[in-house]
Formats: structure tokens, C-alpha cells, sequence
């Protein structure tokens, strides 16, 4: 894999792992009064030690994920077909879970989420962000392929990966630099509010998708014995 290649590999792994709920508890922060240099303190925690967290990672475990054969890892045998089975139907349920949770609470009033007030559980919040990115399948993508480049490259795509899939909050940063967060925050609480009910519909939609083709494909394999999918 060449510069290029690693670049647009950083770029597509980073919109892949785009999340914008670090932005709103940190608005919400805002609005409660939180000092601007806890909020500028905690999202440098959060965006340097994503980068950093990615990096280590890269270094300790990278060399051997991409010695992985992964392609025969996952489609070779009954219990691969097992464990997508048991996959579909969590992801499937969950799914479900979604749709019964959104009836429920379809013409409640939404209690609103108080936001932090103290400036110590912005950086706590801040650290298990970054401590569960690893959940995240783009940040793990991401740690295999930058293991394929020099230090520096890694070094370099990192902080991009960071900035790009943090990109809400990157310009949060910038905004507070210049003194003009204030009303970034409103505008984006106000902006996820109103989409925030089609996102969810979205998830949800995509989440029942992949239940039914991994239910599938896994069914393919236990009935016919091979992969719909190979």
C-alpha cells in the first residue's frame, strides 16, 4: 500500500467511524457553564489519546492482524457459520429491541439528559471514549492497515484518523480557540435534535439488514453447506 492508498484509507476509515456523541455531551458541558479550558482539556484527552491509543495498538498487535488470513478465518467451516448464527440473532434482536423502544416512547416527552457539571466527568467521559473505540470495526481496519507503514506515516495517519472521525468535535475545538462556541453548540444541539429520530430510523434499518443477510448466509452453509456469501 502506497502514501495514496494509506491517505484514502485513513479518510474512509475515519468517516466510518464518525461519531458525533463526544460533540454533544461537550455542548452540553457548555451550555452548564463548563470552563472553556476543561472543555479544550478533556477533548485534547480525547482526540490525542484516540491517536494515541490507535498508534500503540498499531505497534503491539498490527504486524500479526495482518497476518491474519481473515477471509479463511471467517468463511471456513460449521463454526463460523455458529458464530455468525448467534451474530445475526444478537444484532437481530437488538434491532428489534430498537423498533419496540421507539413505540414505546413514541409521544412521551423525552426527559432531557442533564449535562455534566463537573469539569473532572468531562475527562472521564473522555477517556472511556477512548477506551472503547476498540469496539469500533473502522479504528481496528485502521490498526492493521497503518502497521503496513512507517512509524511516521502511522504517526501522521492517526492524528488525521482522530481528527476526521472526531470532526464535530475538532471544530468545536477551533470555535472555542477563537471564541465562538457558544453558538456552534446551540446550532448543533438544535441540528441533531431534529435528525437525531431519522438517524435512529437509519441504524435501526441497517441493523435489521445485516441481521437478515448474516441469518442467511450462516443458514446457507448449516442447510446446504456452503457460504450464500463467498
Amino acid at each position: 500500500m502506497n502514501t495514496q492508498e494509506y491517505a484514502l484509507s485513513v479518510l474512509l476509515t475515519a468517516l466510518g467511524g464518525f461519531d458525533p456523541a463526544p460533540l454533544l455531551i461537550f455542548a452540553a458541558a457548555l451550555g452548564a457553564g463548563i470552563r472553556k479550558r476543561h472543555i479544550m482539556g478533556s477533548a485534547g484527552v480525547l482526540l490525542g489519546g484516540t491517536a494515541a491509543w490507535g498508534m500503540a495498538l498499531t505497534l503491539l498487535v498490527g504486524p500479526g492482524l495482518q497476518r491474519v488470513n481473515w477471509g479463511e478465518l471467517l468463511r471456513h467451516g460449521s463454526i463460523s457459520a455458529g458464530i455468525e448464527l448467534v451474530l445475526a440473532l444478537a444484532i437481530g434482536g437488538y434491532a428489534v429491541w430498537r423498533v419496540v423502544a421507539a413505540r414505546r416512547s413514541r409521544g412521551r416527552d423525552t426527559p432531557e439528559e442533564k449535562p455534566a457539571t463537573s469539569p473532572w466527568a468531562l475527562y472521564v467521559t473522555a477517556v472511556v471514549f477512548v477506551g472503547i473505540v476498540i469496539f469500533d470495526l473502522p479504528f481496528d481496519v485502521h490498526v492493521a492497515t497503518a502497521a503496513s507503514q512507517p512509524p511516521s506515516h502511522g504517526v501522521a495517519g492517526w492524528i488525521a484518523w482522530s481528527l476526521i472521525s472526531q470532526f464535530p468535535l475538532t471544530l468545536l475545538m477551533l470555535l472555542t480557540i477563537l471564541g465562538k462556541q457558544q453558538r456552534f453548540s446551540r446550532v448543533m444541539r438544535r441540528a441533531w435534535a431534529a435528525v437525531s429520530p431519522w438517524v435512529n430510523r437509519l441504524v435501526t434499518a441497517v441493523l435489521g439488514l445485516a441481521a437478515l443477510l448474516m441469518l442467511l448466509d450462516a443458514g446457507e452453509f448449516l442447510l446446504v453447506g456452503h457460504f450464500l456469501v463467498q
